[in-house]
């Protein structure tokens, strides 16, 4: 009988697969725990980080630290659905995502927007 932690895996891996699958133009798929960590996910097979592993680290906590922030005003505002950032060469999606979050980036010429509802799809059900 699989462990607890084993159909964890294997569920946050197959929604990492399932975002990869939404459109070739996601660079990255992660779910990064409180500490920054990403437990699940990665680079799509072939794509270069821009950033270096103490980069991506820090960029991962500030985006932690970004959805904290405005999850604060969630009692006026409503909850936090997503974050988005777009850069020149990339866009990233940060989505709640149980204890943790889910980051993806992109190239910024893809459709952000169909990318971004076909994940909310897929981290909802």
């Amino acid at each position: 009988m699989p462990r607890i932690n084993d159909l964890q895996d294997r569920f946050r891996r197959e929604i990492c697969n399932e975002i990869f699958a939404v459109n070739k133009d996601i660079r990255f798929v992660g779910i990064v725990n409180r500490e920054g960590e990403v437990i699940e996910g990665g680079f799509r097979k072939g794509i270069e980080p821009l950033l270096d592993q103490n980069e991506e680290q820090d960029m991962y906590l500030q985006s932690l630290s970004n959805i904290s922030f405005f999850q604060s005003f969630s009692e006026k505002f409503g909850p936090v659905d997503y974050l988005l950032i777009k850069q020149k060469k990339i866009s990233m999606i940060t989505i709640p995502y149980r204890a943790n979050i889910l980051c993806i980036s992109v190239s910024s010429q893809s459709d952000i927007d169909r990318i971004r509802d076909e994940t909310i799809k897929i981290v909802s059900l």
